[in-house]
């Protein structure tokens, strides 16, 4: 067999971390149907969103340390399969409570293959290259939570049962898998080990270097998932626009993080990937106290650049940090990226409570946390790594 090119590697492993989101945001505009569908309030639909997460959490976290233990592709192959099982169980379900079991099911699956995507490039990257691998998958994966809304509207338009999405789910997960299965023939770990999930959850908590880099990536991306949470309130309540120009700005914000990450894809053979998530950060601090100063007195036109513009130095923030992450585990990568994971789903999550906690129908609630969340993170990583010279 023909060895992967840089662009399939790069499109199967964009398209295993897309499946997550996917699944969060194309079953939404679903939610009303599928109520009446189940007899059930929306908030119970609903609620298999936290579920969702809950699993996606446990996916990782239990994925991870075996992934580390016995190889990427077993754990892959295993993930897929049981997010295409969920899928395809919740096309027949009759009950929210089933609902709930199998959207678990289907999430503990995309867990499992997703915390694997950042391990397999750690496998066969390092340093520079790594971080513009990361750059280049993420330049694609940032568009899977724009058009998965669009994408779940547009299927129950043509076809008029919600069940479809989930049809449509589960064939993309088929797909992957048929993808994955015949271009990663082998296994990129060879040496099999005890599956020790505390173990290298401890060995990456008291590794400091790379804590430091995680802890810093945790809390400033915390104002992005704030940001999500109280997308819709800003842009189509507070500033009343169309549920068109609300997609307008969101795509802006998109389109800005995608030509940043390919930026960085660039340049990072240039300058470390520690100057550049500098960079990011300290860019992303000044925007911040930008949106603080004006979020008053700013119409639409200058808030909705500068949230993009927030949005976008993410580009030099996410694969960088990642790449330097991860070049500390090279035998548990997956079990770091794991950890990651959960701790920026948790604080983001946090975030995005405090938000909703503090809303007063201004944008200041959620501009202080992006602010704070931007100075913290920063503050943490550049005194953090002033004299690091191995980073």
């Amino acid at each position: 067999m023909k060895a992967l090119t840089e662009r399939q590697l790069v499109f199967i492993l964009a398209a295993l971390s897309a499946i997550t989101p996917l699944a969060i945001d194309m079953y939404l505009p679903a939610i009303n149907a599928m109520s009446s569908s189940l007899n059930v309030p929306e908030p119970q639909v609903a609620i298999s969103i936290s579920i969702f997460f809950l699993g996606l959490a446990a996916g990782q976290l239990f994925g991870g340390p075996i992934s580390d233990a016995y190889g990427r592709r077993p754990i892959v192959i295993i993930g897929l399969v049981l997010f295409c099982l969920g899928s395809i169980g919740i096309i027949f379900i009759n009950d929210v409570r089933i609902l709930w079991v199998l959207r678990f099911v289907q999430a503990f699956g995309g867990g499992f293959a997703t915390v694997n995507v950042a391990a397999v490039v750690r496998d066969m990257f390092s340093g520079n290259e790594s971080a513009r691998i990361f750059s280049m998958i993420g330049s694609i994966t940032v568009i899977a939570p724009l058009v998965a809304p669009a994408l779940g509207f547009v299927i129950i338009s043509l076809f008029e049962i919600w069940e479809a999405i989930f049809v449509v789910l589960a064939a993309y997960s088929f797909f992957a898998l048929f993808f994955y299965i015949r271009y990663f023939k082998t296994q990129n770990i060879v040496e099999k080990r005890k599956v020790t999930p505390i173990k290298n959850y401890i060995e990456v908590l008291t590794t400091p270097k790379p804590m430091i880099i995680m802890t810093a990536l945790v809390i400033s991306s915390s104002g992005l998932y704030a940001l999500l949470a109280s997308a819709s309130i800003v842009y189509m309540s507070y500033f009343g626009l169309s549920k068109f120009m609300f997609v307008v700005c969101f795509f802006m914000n998109i389109s800005v993080m995608i030509i940043t990450s390919k930026i960085n894809a660039k340049i990072v053979r240039r300058f470390s990937p520690l100057k550049l998530l500098r960079f990011g950060i300290k860019m992303q601090v000044l925007i911040a106290v930008a949106l603080m100063i004006l979020h008053e007195s700013g119409g639409i036109f200058i808030i909705a650049p500068l949230i993009a513009l927030f949005t976008g130095m993410l580009g030099f923030i996410f694969g960088n940090a990642i790449s330097i992450i991860l070049e500390y585990f090279p035998k548990i990568s997956a079990s770091a990226n794991a950890l990651l994971g959960v701790l920026q789903y948790s604080v983001g999550a946090a975030a995005g409570l405090l938000v909703s906690l503090f809303d007063d129908g201004t944008l200041f609630p959620l501009i202080f946390i992006i602010t704070l969340s931007s100075c913290i993170g920063a503050a943490i990583l550049l005194v953090g790594t002033k004299r690091a010279k191995d980073l």
